[in-house]
C-alpha cells in the first residue's frame, strides 16, 4: 500500500473515529434522555468545569474562533461543541456520533478528505467525541481538515 493511500486510510480511520461515538450520545437521548445539548450545560447546583473550545475552520475559508464554556463535570467533547457552535450538524452512525458539519462548514465541502476531528490538549483523542470527558481548564479544539498530512 501506498504512503498516500495508508495516509488517506489514517485520515479516514480518524475522522470516522474521532466522530464515532459521539453517535451514542445522540441515539441515547433520541430514546427518552436529555439532549445531548443539555447534558454538558452547567447550572448553579452542579459541579462544574471551565473549557475552552476553538473551532478551526481556516482550512476550509473560514476563521478560527475561541469559546470559553462552563459545562458539568462528566461533559463530553461533544457537549463541550455544542455549547460553543452556533450550528452543529451531527448524526448517529455505525460508528456513533457523526459530525459533519460545524457552524454551516460541512464534510466533502473542499473534496473527498475533508471533515472535522478533533483534539484536546494538542494531543488527537483515541476515542469518539461523545466518550471524551473533559477535566477542567481542557482544550478542546476542532479542526477542519482538507487533506490529511503527517
Amino acid at each position: 500500500m501506498s504512503h498516500e493511500n495508508l495516509s488517506r486510510r489514517t485520515l479516514l480511520a480518524r475522522i470516522a473515529g474521532g466522530f464515532a461515538a459521539c453517535a451514542l450520545a445522540l441515539a441515547v437521548a433520541a430514546c427518552g434522555g436529555a439532549p445531548a445539548a443539555d447534558q454538558g450545560t452547567a447550572t448553579q447546583d452542579e459541579p462544574q468545569i471551565a473549557v475552552t473550545v476553538e473551532i478551526d475552520a481556516t482550512a476550509g475559508e473560514g476563521e478560527l474562533t475561541t469559546h470559553n464554556v462552563e459545562l458539568v463535570e462528566g461533559a463530553t467533547a461533544y457537549d463541550a461543541l455544542v455549547a460553543a457552535a452556533d450550528d452543529v450538524n451531527a448524526s448517529d452512525s455505525d460508528y456513533g456520533m457523526y459530525v459533519a458539519g460545524i457552524n454551516g462548514l460541512a464534510a466533502g465541502d473542499f473534496g473527498d478528505m475533508s471533515g472535522w476531528m478533533f483534539e484536546v490538549n494538542d494531543e488527537m483523542a483515541e476515542v469518539g467525541c461523545s466518550e471524551y470527558q473533559l477535566a477542567d481548564g481542557d482544550v478542546v479544539t476542532w479542526i477542519y481538515v482538507t487533506e490529511f498530512t503527517e
